[in-house]
C-alpha cells in the first residue's frame, strides 16, 4: 500500500502502477489545472507548472477568465518576461530551459487575445507592450527567434477577429514598425506572421489610413513587402508571398494611393515571375491581376497558360 496522499498512477488495464517519490510528480501524468495553478506561486516548480499549463491552453474551457481573473497569475507571466530582458541588451544567448519557459509564459496570453470578453482589458492595461522588445531585437539567434514568433502570434490573435478597438491600440503603441522589422530580421514563419498582422490592420479603414499617412510610411511598408520577393527569390514560400500579394492587392484598392502604388511593386510581381507558384490558386493569380489593373488600368502580359486578356475587358478580375 501506498502512503495515503502519495501520488499513484495505474494504468488503464490496472497492471502497471507507479508511486512517485516524495515531492515528485509522476512522469507522463499531467496535474490537474488546480494543481498547477497552485505550482505556479512556488517558484520551485514554476517552470514545469508554467510548461504543463501552456499544454492546457487550447482544452480548458474559460482558460482565457481563469489566466486573467486569478489573483497575481498575470503579474507572475509577466515576471518571466522580464527576467528574460537582460539577455536582449547583451550578447549571451538565452540558455533552451529559459527560452521554453518564457515561450510557455507568453503562450499563456493566446486566450486572452483570442477572447472578446477579456482582450480589451489585456489592451487597455497594455500589456502586449511587453512582448515589444522581442519583436524589436536585432538578434537572429533561434532562441531569439522563438520568442519573436510566440509574441507576433500574440499580436496575431489581437487582431485575427479585425476588432476594431485592438486595431486602434495596436497602431498607437506602434506595432507597424515592429511588424517591419520582424520581416526584416526574421525567419520565414516570423514574416508570415508579421504579413498576417499587416494584412488584417490593412483590411480596415484605421488601419488604411494610417498606413497611407503620412507619405513616407506607406513607402516604406511598401518597401519591406516588396523586398521579400527577393530574399526569398532562392526559396521561395508560397504561403508567405500569398499573403504579401493579398496586402498590395488591399493597397491597389485605395485610391489614393493606387496610382503611387505601382513603381513600388517588385519586378517580380509586374512581370508575373513568380505566378507559376499559385498554378493551383486562381484566387491569388486573380489578385496578381487585379492589382496591375488597379495601379495602371493596363495589363497586357500574358497568363500562366498562355493567354492574353483582351485590351477592352473592364472587368477588373483578369
Amino acid at each position: 500500500m501506498s502512503p495515503v496522499g502519495t501520488p499513484v498512477w495505474v494504468s488503464p488495464n490496472g497492471r502497471v502502477r507507479i508511486t512517485a517519490p516524495p515531492g515528485r510528480r509522476i512522469p507522463g501524468v499531467v496535474p490537474s489545472l488546480e494543481e498547477l495553478l497552485e505550482d505556479v506561486f512556488d517558484p520551485i516548480k514554476r517552470g514545469p507548472a508554467l510548461v504543463y499549463l501552456a499544454m492546457k491552453r487550447r482544452t480548458v474551457q474559460d482558460y482565457s477568465l481563469i489566466i486573467w481573473n486569478t489573483p497575481g497569475f498575470v503579474a507572475l507571466i509577466l515576471q518571466e518576461i522580464l527576467r528574460i530582458y537582460p539577455y536582449i541588451d547583451h550578447e549571451e544567448q538565452i540558455p533552451d530551459d529559459d527560452c521554453l519557459r518564457v515561450s510557455c509564459a507568453i503562450s499563456l496570453f493566446q486566450p486572452v487575445a483570442k477572447d472578446s470578453r477579456v482582450r480589451v482589458r489585456f489592451l487597455r492595461a497594455e500589456t502586449h507592450r511587453y512582448l515589444y522588445p522581442f519583436l524589436n531585437t536585432p538578434k537572429k539567434s533561434t532562441n531569439f527567434d522563438k520568442l519573436r514568433l510566440t509574441s507576433l502570434g500574440i499580436i496575431g490573435f489581437l487582431v485575427k477577429e479585425v476588432d476594431l478597438e485592438a486595431v486602434n491600440f495596436l497602431l498607437q503603441s506602434e506595432v507597424i514598425p515592429m511588424c517591419l522589422h520582424c520581416i526584416e530580421v526574421g525567419t520565414d514563419w516570423c514574416r508570415i506572421a508579421a504579413v498576417f498582422i499587416l494584412q488584417k490592420i490593412l483590411s480596415t479603414d484605421i488601419g488604411m489610413q494610417y498606413t497611407c499617412v503620412p507619405q513616407e510610411r506607406f513607402v516604406e511598408i511598401n518597401r519591406v513587402l516588396s523586398s521579400l520577393f527577393t530574399l526569398t527569390r532562392n526559396r521561395p514560400s508560397s504561403r508567405l508571398l500569398r499573403r504579401v500579394i493579398y496586402c498590395f492587392y488591399l493597397f491597389s484598392c485605395n485610391e489614393r494611393v493606387a496610382n503611387s502604388l505601382y513603381g513600388l511593386l517588385p519586378d517580380a510581381l509586374k512581370d508575373e515571375s513568380f505566378v507559376y507558384m499559385f498554378r493551383d490558386s486562381v484566387e491569388t493569380v486573380n489578385f496578381v491581376r487585379q492589382v496591375l489593373w488597379n495601379t495602371t488600368r493596363i495589363y497586357n502580359r500574358y497568363d500562366h497558360l498562355g493567354m492574353i486578356p483582351e485590351p477592352d475587358d473592364t472587368t477588373g478580375l483578369y
